[in-house]
């Protein structure tokens, strides 16, 4: 295990990269150097042959996240504050279409950049603590408005988003916001055990469903089938 000031990155099983924000003081909040740190990573892991599933969690157990650090963010004049939402927001997307499956194991409060990262990952695993928020609407802002409709429908999204409601855990496993709510002590290793299970499979089949079933999302069924189609000849001439 290796330690930077505010991210502790780990590999507790073959194949499985874990990133754990380390920031309890501030509610796991994210800085500058924080969020570049771990953009840094997720970016090494996306060539690395070795690393084939990665765990997203945070220490202290009252927040997964907070959202963006506000006492830096005080400083930041007009000019500043665009150039880090240039420099952050698309981590989100980074993170989306990232080549391996990334899970996130969330304890405690998932507000504002916290319920965006979460979003963004492939499979939520929560504790009965889980607590959601997109904030933006709140600010005059429209937040998750991509990524929130594709885990629990379009409807149920704009409310949400509309609102700027809190969601706990139980209904957010009922609506299929997480995948499924384990106790706080069990949570890293029901994540790294859903990791590891992915890691043993093959990557090339691995990254054929991340991005078919992706992609199945704006296409008609038969589109969907044909890419599914074209992806299986592809492989069984080579061409992955």
């Amino acid at each position: 295990m290796t330690t930077d000031p505010t991210l502790i990155v780990a590999t507790p099983a073959p194949g499985v990269l874990h990133l754990i924000f380390n920031r309890p003081d501030v509610h796991n909040a994210y800085d500058t150097p924080t969020f570049t740190a771990f953009a840094e990573h997720l970016d090494r892991a996306a060539t690395d042959p070795d690393i084939r599933a990665i765990v997203i969690s945070a220490r202290g157990g009252r927040a997964f996240s907070a959202g963006f650090d506000i006492h830096e963010m005080a400083g930041f004049d007009a000019a500043t504050m665009r150039r880090a939402f240039e420099a952050r927001d698309p981590v989100f997307g980074r993170v989306a279409a990232h080549p391996l499956p990334i899970i996130a194991a969330i304890d405690g409060i998932c507000f504002g950049a916290g319920a965006l990262l979460a979003l963004a990952c492939d499979m939520r695993i929560a504790t009965p603590g889980f607590r959601f928020k997109v904030t933006a609407v709140g600010y005059g802002c429209a937040n998750a408005t991509w990524s929130l409709p594709r885990a629990v429908g379009a409807p149920r999204a704009k409310a949400i988003l509309m609102t700027g409601q809190v969601v706990e855990a139980e209904e957010a496993e009922r609506i299929g916001l997480v995948n499924a709510v384990v106790e706080a002590s069990d949570l890293d290793a029901r994540a790294i055990a859903l990791a590891s299970a992915i890691a043993a499979n093959p990557p090339q089949g691995i990254g054929g469903i991340k991005t078919l079933v992706d992609s199945s999302l704006t296409r008609a069924p038969i589109e969907g089938w044909q890419a599914e189609y074209d992806w299986m000849i592809a492989s069984m001439t080579g061409a992955q």
